[in-house]
């Protein structure tokens, strides 16, 4: 629950990410995240970034891939 202003703010990156996000297969990211914490006050207290995490997403989402091995099962059973 923190308010937009305080993410441009504390977010300086090219892209801002907002609300319900999928991520795009084949696709290389690079992550960190800050926490903001609202105090008595109504001031924010902002963290350090975390460490950096480096990942690929695959071609097919576990949701697909499940599908594909139960169409693969039902055709395995016809042989």
């Amino acid at each position: 629950d923190v308010p937009t202003k305080l993410v441009a703010k504390a977010v300086p990156l090219p892209m801002t990410v907002r609300g319900h996000w999928f991520l795009s297969p084949r696709t290389e990211y690079t992550v960190a995240v800050q926490t903001a914490s609202k105090q008595v006050d109504g001031d924010y207290v902002v963290s350090e970034w975390s460490e950096i995490i480096e990942f690929c997403t695959a071609d097919y989402s576990k949701v697909h891939l499940t599908q594909l091995l139960e169409k693969a099962e039902v055709i395995a059973g016809r042989m």
